[in-house]
């Protein structure tokens, strides 16, 4: 039976000694992830919180848009899953985009869809970029660190995780 430890935000499940190898920076972020699923969600949330990220979840698009147009509430990047009931994931990433501050927040489509033009659908609605399920622990890290470098949100001196 293994152990699984559920940290609360900026908490680091590992810290580096003075002696021990040189680290990159770890950039802890606030993050939206969107998915109707819960064990899904549950997934994506465990990942994420285990690097010491914060993470707001919901349900489906229209959540979304009231947690990220909240004047309270500034992510750093939004997870969306496309098929989802009351709002798609395409749908509420259009939306978003017509919102001026939410233009530059990067957003990584999930789905199971993965035909190329499901990810060029969703590149054209405002994705930045796409990672299909199943996906592993270190691929949706990864596709969050490229996707973050790209957009300039990250220096090349910092990772979102501790293993990347």
């Amino acid at each position: 039976m293994g152990f699984l430890a559920i940290l609360p935000c900026g908490a680091f499940p590992f810290s580096g000694g003075s002696d021990g190898p040189v680290r990159k920076k770890v950039k802890l972020l606030n993050i939206l992830v969107v998915e109707d699923e819960p064990t899904n969600r549950e997934i994506v949330e465990v990942i994420l919180k285990s690097e010491g990220h914060c993470v707001t979840s919901c349900e489906d698009g229209q959540q979304a848009l009231t947690f990220c147009l909240s004047a309270d509430t500034k992510f750093d990047l939004v997870i969306m899953d496309i098929l989802m009931p009351v709002m798609d994931g395409l749908e509420a990433t259009r939306r978003l985009r017509a919102h001026t501050r939410m233009q530059e927040i990067p957003i990584i489509c999930v789905t199971a869809k993965a035909s190329g033009s499901d990810e060029k659908t969703g590149m054209e609605a405002g994705c930045d970029s796409y990672v299909k399920k199943p996906y592993r622990r270190k691929e949706l890290l990864a596709a969050i660190q490229q996707t973050l470098l790209v957009k300039g949100k990250i220096l090349p001196d910092e990772v979102i995780a501790h293993d990347l």
